[in-house]
């Protein structure tokens, strides 16, 4: 029985100090749109470039689906973290 509370008493101090991947992945996904998006606008559009920002905001999508309801102030907090 104590392994089992040592073990969970790591996981939780682990979890603490670690940043949230997942909202990192986000972060560099949402930045990617907005890069390629910007590019965009002083090009031709094509429909290769198309299907790509298709993709580009597919993956963002997906990437930030669980932050859809967090607060500006918690986003920022978790954003220091990725850097």
């Amino acid at each position: 029985m104590k392994n089992y509370l040592f073990v969970a008493t790591v996981l939780l101090l682990g979890a603490c100090g670690s940043k949230d991947q997942q909202f990192c992945d986000c972060l560099e996904a949402g930045d990617a749109l907005n890069s390629y998006s910007k590019e965009l606008f002083q090009q031709e559009m094509t429909q290769i470039k198309a299907d790509k920002l298709k993709k580009l905001k597919a993956v963002k999508k997906a990437q930030c689906a669980d932050y859809q309801t967090m607060t500006g102030e918690e986003m920022l907090k978790r954003k220091t973290e990725c850097n």
